[in-house]
């Protein structure tokens, strides 16, 4: 499967960084956050990065532009059902994750990869028993 749409949950500090990474490689980016304040701040904090890049000099006025439209966000998880990578980026909250995972299990396609950032009290099988079609 080659990845070409991806998707991030949560847009705080690290979901921000790594949506700004994908959309830079050329990859459709979609964030997703709980409510709409949350999401501008989000987008905010990727566009203010990509800036800073600019002003810096590591990246160009054309490239942040072609970037930035590749990444566009949402507060619905249903719009993750194209997704080919979907990278959990949440607050620590256990139970979320779990639900979170279940959820997009439901969503998203049956050969999308789902990856949660490196969580230290949650072992790998927790969040694989909630997904229905881990094997």
């Amino acid at each position: 499967m080659e990845i070409q749409r991806i998707g991030i949950i949560g847009v705080g500090l690290m979901g921000a960084g790594i949506a700004e990474v994908c959309a830079r490689a050329g990859y459709d980016t979609l964030v997703r956050e709980i409510n709409d304040e949350l999401l501008a701040k989000g987008l905010e904090r990727i566009e203010a990065s990509m800036q800073t890049a600019v002003n810096r000099g590591k990246l160009t006025a054309a490239e942040q532009e072609a970037a930035r439209s590749r990444v566009r966000g949402t507060t619905r998880l249903e719009d993750f059902s194209d997704r080919d990578l979907v990278i959990e980026a949440a607050i620590e909250d256990l139970q979320l994750k779990k639900e979170l995972f279940a959820q997009l299990d439901q969503i998203c396609p049956p050969d999308a990869i789902l990856a949660w950032r490196l969580y230290h009290q949650l072992p790998a099988h927790t969040i694989h028993a909630r997904c229905g079609s881990y094997a």
